[in-house]
């Protein structure tokens, strides 16, 4: 399900965070991405999480390239594909709970009268 080939990161030159990592992870398969401050794991989850790209090798999900991919599929990749929870939550604070949750639902056009209930469960 993800592949990481030969995948390398740096954000100054010289000083690579991520240098030609090969990872695979298949479906129902669980990992844990662990190493001291600065070791790149932010880094390599931005990247799995299509947030940032490598500077080179490749990244297949599912089986497909996403570096190819426009900013319009790569919201539909994150939506629908990706989970991700983030260490400060990133919600947006003007709507309660039950709306931070329902709102992936509203962009990928679920029925607002599923959306409530579904919201409600997960919470």
């Amino acid at each position: 399900m993800i592949r990481l080939q030969a995948v390398s990161k740096s954000y100054r030159p010289g000083e690579p965070v991520l240098r030609r990592l090969s990872l695979r992870v298949d479906e129902g398969e669980f990992v844990a991405i662990m190493g001291p401050s600065g070791a790149g794991k932010s880094t390599l989850l931005n990247i799995l999480g299509c947030l940032d790209s490598p500077d080179s090798g490749e990244y297949l999900l599912c089986g497909q390239p996403v570096s190819h991919l426009d900013e319009d599929a790569l919201a539909v990749v994150r939506n629908r594909r990706i989970g991700f929870v983030f260490q400060a939550f990133n919600l947006l604070p003007r709507i309660d709970a039950l709306r931070n949750v329902e709102l992936p639902m509203l962009y990928a056009g679920v029925d607002p009268g599923v959306r409530e209930g579904r919201a409600r469960a997960a919470l």
